[in-house]
């Protein structure tokens, strides 16, 4: 009976901070961006500005999602997300709330979407509000983030695409070294840990784990381009070498073995 009652009171608990955020997205959508629309003109200050009101809610979001005890939050080395200049972190996708509880952490933050999105009317909004980009069209993502990583913003790029399986990795897209490679910047690395698993795809709310989820951000050092690809290396060859130290690097740190047939060719620290 008491487990039960636990129980009860855990899914409470977690319908709240569900409830939570969905009134974060619909003020943003129906309140926050008529108002940063008629403040702020056209133009790079009206998503910025976006960015910095989603800030303030996430980091309220944060609080009381860990007030209530839905899950137990820690970080490692966050101060590397703001460190000035142009920054391009890559991070695994374990749960639903890696993205808010990242934004909580930095004023400004760009991320890639999925375009199945787009067409959302309270999600797709918000999204777009905050000047986010879409991931229907490569080119053109390649291309405008390396022209903000350029401006000195801060994009977060989740190679895998989607949420991952548990206690497994998606295979890494290409997406986040064909934008270091056009903007010369080096990638900074996020591990994100959740156990149990809590938000995971597909999962519904309601299906809520018997112990308090540990989840944990932990921001490595910089990969640097210069350590990965040679100068005689094609663009392609480049995103290659790129793309597959990363995937070996999140899965040394999250414990996961390389897939069948292949060799860890990134050394332990």
């Amino acid at each position: 009976m008491l487990d039960r009652a636990m129980r009860l009171e855990r899914l409470l608990r977690v319908g709240i901070v569900h409830l939570a955020y969905g009134v974060m997205i619909l003020t943003t959508v129906y309140v926050v961006v008529p108002i940063v629309g008629w403040w702020q003109a056209v133009g790079d200050g009206r998503p910025l500005l976006m960015q910095r009101g989603l800030h303030r809610a996430a980091a309220v979001f944060r609080r009381l999602v860990t007030g209530l005890g839905v899950i137990d939050l820690s970080f490692v080395g966050a101060e590397r997300l703001t460190a000035p200049g142009p920054l391009l972190a890559v991070a695994n996708h374990p749960t639903h709330l890696d993205a808010t509880l990242m934004v909580s952490l930095v004023p400004q933050l760009d991320h890639i979407a999925d375009a199945k999105w787009a067409g959302h009317p309270i999600l797709g909004g918000a999204i777009e509000a905050g000047g986010h980009l879409f991931n229907d069209d490569p080119r053109r993502v390649i291309e405008e983030g390396a022209r903000r990583l350029a401006a000195g913003r801060r994009l977060v790029v989740f190679p895998e695409g989607t949420r991952s399986p548990v206690g497994a990795l998606h295979p890494f897209h290409r997406g986040a070294a064909r934008i270091a490679l056009a903007a010369g910047c080096d990638l900074l690395p996020i591990v994100i840990r959740c156990d149990p698993p809590f938000g995971k795809k597909d999962q519904p709310w309601y299906e809520v784990p018997h112990e308090t989820p540990r989840m944990s951000y932990t921001v490595g050092m910089p990969i640097s381009l210069r350590d990965v690809t040679d100068a005689s290396d094609s663009q392609g060859i480049a995103a290659r070498k790129i793309t597959r130290v990363l995937e070996e690097y999140f899965r040394r740190e999250l414990g996961y073995p390389p897939p069948s047939g292949r060799r860890d060719i990134v050394t332990a620290a």
